[in-house]
């Protein structure tokens, strides 16, 4: 007797023989089947009871890297736009816009359409007599839901990675930035190596922390759209599953969009002349870890000294406009840890004394 023609309680009485022999070689010798099967019958039944051991019927086989018509049309106008990309690149790109589709499944439609070579994309590209519309939204409807008469600390955060150079003694330095345009807020992580940028390990390590600590919600979230670095806000699904715990509306921004990236970029320029062009000049700074610490020093007294001298918070300083709008969202700043309580105290006694001397 064939396997598949064992109803489920004939499987059942088959693995009841096996345990009573305590011998399953001889059990399957006796009934016909190989050891694989009786395996799969027990460990069916271990999960599902005598469900498990039903005859299910044949499914069609699945093929997680067929691409439907639209998507397809996707992948080949961004092929007409920029040949150079191969199916890694055109994966993250897609999935910056929303679009979940595999690497293999890019190669597929490349392939049926003989355009995995880098020359045929390029011929592909010349003999397009227009680019193909898509469905990418232009900068204007991407930043449409920027209101600016509705802005607090939390309504637009924008987060972008940069390379700062390399250093003698110290190496390569690549800054992950996260800034929030109603405080001007910012914050700011150290890599030595591209390779170990992990943005939403210290996404959720650091700042959601500090986020819940205030009790500020992000509504917006703007990833600047920088090709070398856009697989480090895609990989994986982490982003996704960080986005949606927190209910964000997150969108990738090109840096062509100075409306939102203005001050950010203005800020960066800041860190450059005030920090990072001075690290040649500072012999204590001859290694990583502490130029890491002094840009952190550097950045926590920009946070609770510096005067914002546009917006709505003008005239406060980042912290002070943070801890405005906690006040607002009920929390109790007497509550608040005591290294962040020290922090304020101390920066308010430095504003003192500035005073006194003015």
């Amino acid at each position: 007797m064939k396997s598949k023609g064992f109803n489920a309680h004939n499987k059942y009485m088959i693995l009841k023989h096996a345990l009573k022999e305590n011998n399953v070689s001889r059990t399957c010798e006796l009934f016909g089947i190989s050891r694989t099967t009786f395996y799969n019958w027990q460990r069916a039944y271990q999960k599902y009871g005598m469900v498990g051991l039903e005859i299910k019927e044949p499914q069609k086989p699945q093929m997680p890297n067929k691409v439907n018509k639209t998507i397809e049309q996707e992948i080949l106008a961004y092929v007409s736009s920029y040949p150079a990309d191969g199916p890694k690149r055109i994966y993250y790109e897609l999935r910056a816009e929303g679009i979940d589709i595999g690497e293999t499944g890019i190669y597929n439609v490349l392939r049926r359409n003989n355009l995995t070579r880098k020359a045929q994309r390029v011929q592909y590209s010349k003999n397009k007599a227009f680019h193909m519309k898509t469905n990418r939204k232009d900068s204007k409807e991407i930043l449409g839901f920027f209101n600016k008469q509705e802005i607090y600390p939390g309504y637009l955060v924008i987060q972008r990675i940069n390379f700062m150079g390399t250093f003698d003694g110290i190496g390569k330095i690549y800054q992950y930035s996260f800034y929030d345009a109603a405080s001007k807020w910012i914050a700011v992580k150290l890599y030595n190596k591209k390779q170990d940028i992990d943005i939403w390990n210290y996404f959720e390590r650091k700042l959601v922390y500090l986020l819940k600590l205030f009790n500020i919600n992000i509504t917006n979230l703007a990833t600047d759209r920088k090709k070398e670095f856009l697989p480090y806000f895609v990989k994986g699904n982490k982003y996704k599953e960080v986005i949606e715990e927190l209910h964000i509306n997150h969108i990738f921004i090109s840096p062509e969009d100075n409306t939102a990236l203005e001050d950010m970029m203005s800020l960066n320029k800041f860190l450059v002349t005030e920090f990072y062009d001075k690290i040649g000049l500072n012999h204590e700074l001859d290694s990583f870890a502490k130029v890491e610490g002094a840009l952190n020093k550097f950045i926590r007294e920009y946070n609770f000294y510096n005067i914002i001298l546009n917006g709505h918070n003008i005239g406060r300083t980042p912290v002070e406009a943070v801890l405005e709008r906690a006040s607002q969202n009920n929390v109790d700043l007497d509550t608040l840890p005591l290294w962040i309580l020290a922090l304020i105290n101390y920066s308010r006694r430095g504003e003192k004394s500035e005073q006194g001397r003015l």
